[in-house]
């Protein structure tokens, strides 16, 4: 019997403004597998990841994540399913800063439908190296504990799918290499795919998958 992929991208293009921003004819994610979108500025990584993950319609083509084509759910069917089986590190952290560290892992649990689970919250602060900050707010957090608190958050609800956007843009090379590994770590941890995207060539070495976009 051939394997189902968790993440299955078929003919898909996207066109902004009569550009191109993203053209793939075809691209598989295994469960467990982790893949590097490397790229310059302007190839589309980020559209891509957004489209993963159903914040962005394609133009045309379907992505199919876990069984379900995400063209084929309604707006709130869509929130609903990407609370449920994605965590997501965006580019800007866009952690709630009037919230703690650790109130804002259980608010990643609450608007995923999963019930309060402060050992969660504690362990996943743990493994990130965050407990003593757990009831910090970001504005007091460093760059590399921002970071930390966005994986924790990402992976608090032991998702499906782990798709991160420009992880280590602003990070030093020995915070970049220990946010990747973090990364890799967690998604390992509960059997989730791992997207990144990044024009970050440093971390290209540590991923077997890697899709390279282009510039239009």
């Amino acid at each position: 019997m051939t394997e189902v992929p968790l993440i299955a991208v078929d003919s898909l293009t996207v066109r902004a403004g009569g550009r191109t921003l993203v053209s793939l004819p075809t691209w598989r994610l295994g469960e467990g597998e982790a893949a590097l979108l490397i790229g310059p500025s302007g190839s589309g990584k980020t559209t891509l990841l957004h489209v993963l993950a159903g914040l962005l319609a394609p133009s045309e083509g379907q992505v199919i994540v876990a069984g379900q084509v995400l063209g084929a759910l309604r707006a709130a069917q869509l929130d609903r399913f990407r609370g449920a089986h994605f965590g997501i590190v965006f580019q800007t952290l866009r952690l709630v800063r009037a919230l703690t560290v650790e109130q804002n892992l259980a608010l990643a649990l609450a608007l995923a439908g999963k019930p309060k689970a402060p050992a969660r919250i504690a362990e996943t602060l743990a493994r990130v190296n965050l407990s003593h900050l757990a009831k910090a707010r970001p504005e007091r957090l460093s760059v590399g504990e921002g970071q930390r608190a966005a994986i924790a958050r990402a992976v608090v609800t032991q998702p499906r799918v782990i798709l991160a956007d420009e992880p280590t843009s602003a990070l030093d090379d020995a915070n970049a290499e220990a946010a990747v590994a973090l990364l890799q770590a967690e998604a390992q941890a509960c059997g989730a795919g791992l997207v990144i995207a990044t024009h970050d060539g440093r971390i290209k070495p540590r991923f077997r998958s890697v899709l390279e976009l282009r510039a239009a």
